[in-house]
């Protein structure tokens, strides 16, 4: 006979579920906070103390020439657009389905964002509908590696060199994550890291940009960084003669923030096999379960960063199961599991309004930004797609398989009482 569910009075399927907490804070991250704090080591100005150790030690890990710390990674793609030159009236390719800080800079510079549609299992940016947006005022592509799953980059990287098109990374999710075992940040002209408090590599706030390229690296650190980091690093004749001054902002890192984000990359290698031990061990043991379908990890992935764990809802295999019902079912159960929160940016009002009021862009001027683009539900249908079907578990990184094993069978248990479920709690009647 069948366990009971415990929505129905049974015992949950998991005796306790495994405490989930990021970042991890080890003495040795205490003790760098200490010392500086001790040594008055509060602000710097020019490329020094943790920063300047920071910066060199993600350079060095990814092979890259330069390496620009800044106070967040909305302010790293601030700049990344700043140093490739955008301007009024340029397009930039852009994902739908990602965190408002891939596109929300580009209104900052004056250009205009233009919304691409996700890939249905990945969530990633869709190459296929990227290419369809091309128009002769594109000038640029940034994408997300969502999740700390790699996109995919040869296909991406073939138009934006058949196009000439600058390329920016939002690495934000894929710390240490690779693509044919090549690290993600090291495709574009730019590419970003965040370092706020969730990400694998936790500063609480803080951001970097890396590039090979000297302008974009002038211009970014011109934006941010006047003074002295300017006059240290600013060498071309056309951008030197404004170190003193730079471009208006200022962007810098922390030093404390820089001290622990150093130490917990530190540890980067070891957190990201922590996770692909338990979460591929999951997603193996999930594998055939009526109503869930792991995350796709596509065959050119040869490091997943798991920044989450998003499994998607298969309802048609549930007797007629809606996701709430399935949802409160699996939490009876004692499974740490929710609805993705994530709404693809062409559902949210400021894209879906002629005038949004603050005239801070531009965007009543056409002359300047291009046409206005506006979005109604259903125009980019797979990243609608993708957003309603995607659950959220912890991107557990200690050893946690027998909870992961109770997790397992909790989820085989709802799907055997999947006709007892519709049946106890029908779904309302739809329509008039």
């Amino acid at each position: 006979m069948k366990p009971a569910l415990a929505l129905l009075g049974g015992q949950p399927a998991v005796s306790q579920p495994a405490a989930y907490v990021w970042p991890p804070i080890t003495d040795e991250d205490v003790a760098g906070i200490v010392r500086l704090l001790r040594a008055r080591e509060l602000s710097y100005y020019g490329r020094e103390g943790e920063v300047e150790r920071l910066e060199d030690a993600f350079k060095d890990y990814l092979g890259l020439r330069h390496a620009l710390a800044m106070s967040s990674g909305t302010a790293a793609l601030h700049s990344a657009f700043f140093g490739v030159g955008l301007g009024p009236g340029d397009e930039v390719l852009a994902p739908t389905f990602t965190f408002l800080s891939t596109v929300m800079p580009i209104f900052v510079v004056n250009a205009m964002p233009v919304l691409v549609d996700a890939e249905p299992d990945t969530g990633n940016i869709d190459p296929q509908d990227l290419e369809r947006r091309i128009t002769e005022r594109t000038k640029a592509v940034v994408i997300t590696h969502m999740q700390g799953h790699p996109c995919d980059m040869e296909a991406i990287q073939a138009l934006t060199r058949k196009h000439r098109l600058a390329l920016i990374e939002d690495c934000s999710h894929a710390h240490g994550a690779r693509y044919k075992d090549r690290f993600v940040g090291t495709f574009g002209d730019a590419s970003i890291f965040s370092l706020q408090g969730s990400k694998i590599v936790a500063a609480g706030q803080g951001g970097l940009l890396l590039t090979n390229h000297q302008e974009i690296y002038e211009r970014a650190t011109l934006l941010g960084h006047f003074k002295v980091r300017s006059a240290q690093e600013v060498r071309s004749e056309r951008y030197r003669p404004f170190a003193g001054t730079g471009y208006g902002l200022n962007y810098r890192m922390h030093p404390l923030a820089a001290a622990l984000a150093r130490s917990q990359f530190g540890r980067l290698d070891e957190y990201l096999q922590g996770r692909h031990d338990n979460l591929s061990y999951l997603s193996a043991r999930l594998k055939g379960i009526p109503g869930i379908e792991p995350p796709i990890v596509r065959e050119y992935v040869t490091r997943h960063a798991w920044f989450t764990y998003r499994p998607l809802f298969r309802p048609s295999a549930l007797e007629g199961v809606s996701m709430e019902l399935y949802l409160r079912a699996l939490r009876a159960e004692g499974v740490p599991i929710e609805k993705a929160s994530s709404t693809p940016l062409h559902l949210e009002p400021l894209f879906q309004v002629d005038d949004d009021g603050s005239r801070t862009y531009g965007w009543e001027r056409g002359d300047l930004t291009g046409p206005r683009r506006r979005y109604k539900p259903g125009d980019l249908p797979r990243s609608e797609q993708y957003a309603n079907a995607t659950f959220v578990l912890p991107p557990y990184t200690e050893p946690v398989r027998p909870v992961l094993d109770q997790y397992v069978e909790a989820f085989r248990k709802v799907a055997e009482h999947a006709a007892e479920l519709s049946t106890r709690f029908p779904s309302p009647p739809t329509g008039p």
